[in-house]
């Protein structure tokens, strides 16, 4: 034998391919099977992915996602001015009160903190933010394949 790694490139394959074909384990082949015909039978609309509904199902779920999301905004809103409100204040959930104004009082201050830092320092925070995390990610996956993916 030479050291030529085509020559033995193409002993490994001769060896190889002069191998026989081995069958499956019944388990695995019957599992493969009825995945198969699984996936041949048509799926329901609902039941495939959101780009393959109808579009007035779409349309329709849209909709009804942006009404509940309104609705959820108004409940939440009226609960906070009702408990903000002074009719409440004087009742024996004055806690409640107290924590309403002091969320309130938190929600204007960094509304002010917000509105103080310049446009482009909070582009340049968004995009450090970024690439921290895409850095992490990063960081993370080297970790993971030099410590668990065998080679």
């Amino acid at each position: 034998m030479s050291n030529d790694p085509e020559k033995l490139e193409s002993f490994v394959d001769q060896v190889v391919r002069g191998q026989p074909l081995r069958r499956a384990p019944a388990s695995l082949e019957a599992r493969v099977l009825a995945q198969l015909a699984l996936q041949q039978t048509p799926m329901p609309w609902w039941r495939s992915g959101f780009t393959h509904w109808p579009l007035a199902a779409r349309v329709t779920f849209l909709l009804a996602s942006y009404g509940f999301v309104r609705l959820a905004i108004a409940g939440v809103m009226s609960v906070v001015s009702f408990v903000g409100s002074r009719e409440v204040a004087g009742t024996a959930i004055s806690w409640v009160h107290f924590g309403a104004t002091a969320l309130s009082e938190t929600a204007s201050m960094c509304s002010l903190l917000v509105h103080a830092i310049p446009p482009s320092w909070l582009y340049g925070m968004a995009v450090c933010g970024f690439v921290l995390y895409a850095l992490l990610f990063g960081l993370g996956t080297v970790a993971y394949r030099t410590l668990y993916v065998e080679r």
